[in-house]
């Protein structure tokens, strides 16, 4: 009977923000920066321009369809604006990303994919992890778009 109680008292807690969808781009600088600190590393720093690049990045992969790092039919990573936005506004030496992608239903919270949902992917994913917790980066921003059955969540790393 205690654990029929201690049961029925943590589904009565109310979620953590992190918990409810959709992904968010401040929860998930939250999220890696505590990630970060974790392990003794620098909190990365939020930059417009590199939240511009990983937002045009997502946008970019629900309106062309398409999942992968290299933009199909360019043959890069990066558009030539991403380009601009990372080497020219946010000065970045070199840069690398991250994505996600996970369930977006547009009226119904059961079936969204949350900041957690987003990070616990990168983190459980060997290069997606280590680019999260390498001190090299200083800089970072996000971008989540959707449409109506995905949503994808980019994030873009700056090395200065």
């Amino acid at each position: 009977a205690a654990a029929g109680v201690a049961q029925e008292q943590a589904e009565d807690q109310p979620k953590s923000k992190y918990d409810v969808g959709p992904a968010d781009p401040t929860e998930l600088l939250e999220l890696v920066n505590a990630e970060r600190q974790r392990i003794g590393v620098a909190p990365l720093e939020f930059d417009e321009s590199m939240q511009r690049s990983a937002q045009l990045k997502a946008d970019d992969m629900i309106t062309k369809d398409y999942r992968q790092h290299i933009i199909p039919g360019l043959g890069d990573m990066y558009t030539q604006e991403m380009r601009y936005l990372i080497y020219q506004r946010a000065k970045c030496s070199h840069s690398s990303e991250n994505y996600y992608t996970g369930a977006y239903h547009p009226k119904s919270d059961v079936f969204v994919s949350t900041s957690r949902e987003a990070f616990n992917g990168w983190m459980s994913s060997k290069p997606h992890r280590e680019a999260i917790q390498d001190p090299k980066y200083k800089k970072t921003g996000f971008g989540v778009s959707t449409n109506n059955t995905t949503l994808v969540a980019v994030q873009h790393f700056c090395q200065i």
